[in-house]
């Protein structure tokens, strides 16, 4: 069995009775002496390290400064004695910030250490210099010494035995040092050191006492204080808290009325009876808490040790509480003596129902999702790993509303709270007993069962689970159908552990969302294999930043009519050390989900315009933009930069978005901006999103960019239904204003529909592929001819009219 601090029990009594003779032979047990013992080291940790350190600079002085040769003993003497006391300084220091009660022992023998290694160091320098000092110098180093061995009890005199080893110790060398002396002088100053010292040890055992007598007074206060609080608490409408009294045999005498009442028992119920016979009696062992609450305070009865806040239930009539006991062995001073004697137990009592029931609704909420009522991430998890620890094997569906966002949007969060709120009550309805489920956070849930061990099965129960939530949902009088996406996995057999488990039903959700939404996705390892092909793919993006490995290439638009150029776009290539050029479509959707798109899109953005101001001041460059990077913070500042760096003037540039983002009002804003800078705005890949024509009137907009798609079927008649769609695509963006850019052309045909009906820029492979910055000066004179006929708005340099 081991004491605080680790030493062994034998020992460290053995030990500490040499430190101090009051040592019992344990530690101490009995509340007020423990107590007494941490005053007692409260008062050393003041007090020590000062007397102690002052001594010891100031002896080091004087030792450096004798005027005599001493040769390395001075240098060595004072370092030992600065650092030696200034390292254990430090440790009291810090033991009076740290008031720790469990370090008593630790302190003791510390305390011990420091007097014996002082009391050496004073031995030495009395050996060593009296030898060698002159009559005059002896006596001032007698004085000295002296002095010392007085200043030194002040720390150490509650401490009996550490006292003596101080004192003999100091004698001892300074004795040494008094044998020295010629003649019949040594056996006179030996004899006074002998009556000094014995006198001065007498001296320390007054001071002592009064120091104990002192310290145990205070202590006493401080618990008639405490007893004085807790009465007048005790009086007081509403108080939770009681006082119980035992005597020696731990058996009730006088009982407080509060007690009484907490326990709805008449007083003469009460004495005569020990405290565990009461708590039985009242219920506290009908649960398994309760029972272990018995257990402790019994074992605390029987080695006389403190307890504090012992926590059990009770019945009180018909109702169940929660109590909060404490109590610890009291000694009152013997008046004939002065000596403690055991009078028994006192303790209180509070009734904490209230604040236990707060506690535990606490805890509910911590585990429980505020809206809708299922298990959170944590306490699911739990769950989880649970019934992964069982050993069968377990499914785990991950779930995602795949139209959520639009809910919000349009009905509002209220509406997509109750949405959420009704899919966990149909998830409820639909959970088997051994099945769990659980809200993860946003839109997302998850479901997982143990007992199919059939994958087909699996499916179909998660397609149930899907079917259910489909069903539509009718809030106040508006019918909103959910459409769910699931993706899913198992332990053992997709993985090896919880949190394996976990991402493997998170990369089959994924897959499922991707496969077109509404669809439930089981996981195999292609999946892992993408997903890890992804993470390498982010982190040659990464390096591929660093290293400037993006390159544009340029693509021209021309007049449809004259084939003189007005402006390029700019292309974005990955030079990829190992796999060469790659697309965009390779690697922006990697680079949109991590946000590196931000980066690459204001270095993509700063070259294509130090590019274009070196080009004839009617050619425009055009870059993409990201829905990405329209959310970013600073988007805005960022064109502004790149302008500004480059030269570029903001006619020039255009910014194009692409039809299929939906813009909302901060991304509406942002492009509002940008516009006010006199950037130009185009919409790129018209026809193939989700744009009205009433959208477009509320956005910046310059030009519209008509997606291949139509272009692609203008090898026909002009009269044509194919052609004439197009044709209304003209005439509605002529009528708000924007110009129209043809994308795709390759043929000569398309050109010439393109043209007749009336869209004024084409762009495609039939002009010109996208070629490097290099080659753009010679393509561009090479369409340096312009058809004189044609009207002045055909020339880049001239300005439409803003639509907002």
């Amino acid at each position: 069995m081991t004491e605080p601090g680790g030493f062994r029990r034998p020992a460290v009594n053995a030990l500490l009775r040499l430190i101090d003779p009051m040592w019992k032979g344990d530690y101490p047990s009995n509340y007020e002496e423990r107590r007494l013992l941490q005053r007692r080291l409260e008062y050393s940790a003041r007090v020590q390290p000062w007397t102690f350190l002052v001594a010891a600079i100031a002896l080091s002085i004087i030792v450096v400064f004798m005027p005599v040769e001493t040769g390395w003993f001075r240098w060595t003497w004072a370092s030992l004695t600065l650092g030696s006391n200034i390292s254990l300084g430090i440790f009291w220091f810090r033991r009076a910030r740290a008031r720790d009660p469990g370090r008593s022992i630790v302190d003791l023998i510390v305390l011990a250490i420091q007097v014996i290694v002082w009391g050496l160091l004073l031995a030495w320098s009395a050996i060593v210099l009296y030898p060698i000092l002159g009559a005059g110098d002896e006596l001032t180093l007698t004085a000295i010494l002296f002095g010392g061995i007085a200043v030194g009890i002040f720390p150490i005199v509650m401490y009996r035995g550490v006292t003596i080893i101080w004192i003999v110790l100091v004698s001892v060398g300074v004795g040494w040092g008094f044998s020295t002396e010629p003649g019949s002088e040594r056996w006179v100053l030996i004899g006074i050191l002998t009556g000094y010292a014995v006198s001065l040890y007498g001296g320390t055992l007054v001071l002592a006492n009064v120091f104990e007598r002192r310290l145990r007074a205070e202590l006493n206060a401080e618990d008639q204080r405490d007893l004085v609080e807790l009465l007048l608490g005790d009086l007081a409408d509403g108080a939770e808290d009681w006082l119980w009294e035992t005597d020696r045999d731990g058996v009730m005498g006088a009982a407080s009325h509060r007690f009484a009442e907490r326990l709805a028992l008449p007083i003469s119920e009460i004495r005569g009876r020990t405290m565990l016979e009461i708590l039985v009696d009242i219920g506290a062992n009908r649960t398994e808490s309760g029972r272990l609450a018995l257990s402790v305070l019994g074992e605390c009865f029987e080695r006389n040790d403190e307890f504090r806040d012992v926590e059990l239930d009770v019945w009180v009539g018909d109702r169940i509480r929660r109590w909060s006991i404490s109590g610890h062995r009291r000694n009152d001073t013997h008046t004939s003596t002065g000596e403690p004697s055991d009078v028994g137990w006192r303790g209180v009592g509070s009734d904490i129902t209230r604040a236990h029931r707060q506690r535990e609704y606490i805890l509910e909420l911590a585990e429980v999702d505020s809206i809708t009522g299922l298990h959170n991430r944590y306490a699911f998890t739990a769950q989880l790993s649970s019934m992964i620890n069982d050993g069968a094997r377990v499914w785990l569906g991950m779930l995602d509303l795949d139209n959520f966002k639009s809910i919000n949007d349009r009905w509002g969060h209220s509406v997509g709270d109750d949405v959420l709120r009704n899919v966990a009550a149909r998830l409820n309805g639909v959970l088997r007993p051994n099945e769990i489920c659980a809200r993860l956070g946003g839109d997302e849930f998850a479901v997982a069962f143990s007992d199919i061990e059939d994958e087909s099965e699996v499916n179909d129960r998660f397609q149930e689970i899907v079917d259910a939530i489909a069903a539509p949902f009718l809030f106040a009088g508006k019918s909103i159908r959910v459409r769910v996406s699931l993706g899913y996995g198992s332990v053992p057999g997709d993985a090896d552990s919880l949190d394996d488990l976990v991402v493997v039903a998170d990369l089959a959700l994924y897959h499922a969302k991707n496969s077109g939404r509404n669809q439930i996705r089981p996981f195999d390892s292609t999946l892992r294999e993408h997903a890890k092909g992804r993470a390498r793919a982010l982190l040659d993006l990464r390096m591929a930043l660093q290293n400037n490995e993006f390159e544009l290439a340029y693509q021209p638009q021309v007049l449809a009519i004259s084939g003189k150029v007005v402006g390029f776009e700019a292309l974005l290539r990955w030079n990829h050390p190992v796999s060469g050029l790659v697309g965009p479509a390779d690697f922006v959707s990697v680079a949109e989900e991590t946000g590196l798109i931000v980066p690459i899109g204001a270095q993509v953005l700063r070259v294509a315009c130090a590019e274009a101001a070196t080009w004839p001041e009617n050619v425009r460059i055009a870059v993409n933009v990201s829905q990405v990077q329209l959310r970013s913070v600073g988007y805005v500042d960022s064109v502004r930069e790149a302008l500004r760096e480059t030269g570029l003037p903001a006619a020039r540039l255009e910014i194009e978005v692409t039809e299929s983002l939906v813009i909302d009002a901060a991304e509406r804003e942002v492009l509002v901006c940008i516009a006010e800078l006199g950037v130009g705005i185009a919409m790129d890949d018209f026809g193939t999103g989700f744009s009205s024509v009433a959208s477009l009137s509320v956005l910046p907009l310059d030009r519209l960019k008509i997606d291949r798609s139509f272009v692609d079927q203008l090898d026909v008649d002009l009269d044509d239904s194919r052609s004439a769609v197009f044709r209304a695509i003209i005439d509605i963006a002529e009528s708000m204003g924007l110009e129209t850019v043809a994308e795709g052309v390759e043929t000569a045909r398309q050109r010439a529909v393109v043209a007749a009906c009336g869209c004024r820029v084409v762009q495609g492979f039939l002009e010109g592929r996208p070629m490097p910055a290099s080659q753009i000066p010679a393509f561009i004179a090479s369409r340096e001819k312009v058809d004189p006929g044609l009207p002045l708005s055909e020339n880049v340099g001239s300005s439409r009219p803003r639509t907002m």
